[in-house]
């Protein structure tokens, strides 16, 4: 499920107790990229996740987050997916619990429900770490999903792209909360042309602000000229949608 990472990959992320998207410092991103079978819709799918996927989770105590990736605008290979299913676990051991909670008997009803809307590829996981987190709570948000490659003979730490990120400031673009976020490669997508994933979210009226500002009047600009950061970036578009978020 590589292709999946790499086009979507949320919507992100509550990766601090006051973020929206990521409630830990750092989090296993679990991602599916999905196709609708014929005669449903994503409102269909969403309906479901909100509602009984999520009281089911609820009963189970299962930590972590689960989000819908609507796609906006992805570019080839990558705009294949009519959705994609991004779950976030604190710890593998979190993950270990809401993965064998799945492949019940007792979820058997509730598999069989999603799969006859959906066909879902397999998994690919990423280390996700919230760089400027967000106190926003919003149902749904536009993410611009950042596929990025180090320069020739060049190469950063994730740590020293973390410190990048921060001073480069771009929450000073906006009035709003904005949230940021790295991916680091992880279990199924090794091999891609893109190094690392850069996220950058928030609502509509945050995101609007941000892009008139990013685009409009162009980036912070410091000694360093963009040109000469040590990496390239392809962003795509998605609209997250929020199915559940907890803690513990």
């Amino acid at each position: 499920m590589r292709t999946l990472i790499a086009a979507a990959s949320f919507a992100l992320l509550s990766l601090s107790a006051q973020a929206d998207h990521h409630e830990t410092a750092s989090a296993r991103a679990e991602v599916y990229e999905c196709g609708l079978r014929e005669g449903h819709s994503l409102r269909e799918v969403l309906d479901f996740a909100q509602g009984d996927f999520a009281a089911w989770a609820d009963r189970e105590q299962l930590a972590g987050m689960t989000f819908l990736w609507e796609p906006v605008a992805v570019a080839p290979p990558f705009d294949s997916a009519d959705l994609r299913w991004v779950n976030y676990h604190p710890t593998w051991t979190d993950y270990m619990k809401a993965n064998s909670a799945w492949r019940s008997e007792g979820a058997a009803e509730l598999q069989a429900r999603l799969f006859a809307m959906v066909d879902c590829k397999l998994p690919a996981f990423a280390n996700a770490t919230i760089v400027n987190p967000s106190t926003e709570r919003t149902e749904e948000k536009l993410i611009m999903l950042g596929k990025c490659s180090f320069k020739p003979d060049t190469r950063l730490s994730f740590g020293q792209l973390a410190t990048l990120m921060e001073e480069r400031n771009w929450e000073a673009l906006t009035k709003g909360d904005l949230l940021e976020g790295l991916w680091r490669t992880g279990i199924g997508i090794e091999g891609e042309t893109w190094d690392f994933l850069q996220m950058t979210a928030g609502s509509n009226a945050t995101m609007a602000e941000f892009l008139d500002g990013w685009m409009g009047k162009g980036l912070p600009r410091g000694p360093q000229a963009q040109q000469a950061l040590p990496f390239r970036c392809e962003a795509d578009f998605h609209r997250s949608h929020t199915v559940r978020q907890a803690s513990n």
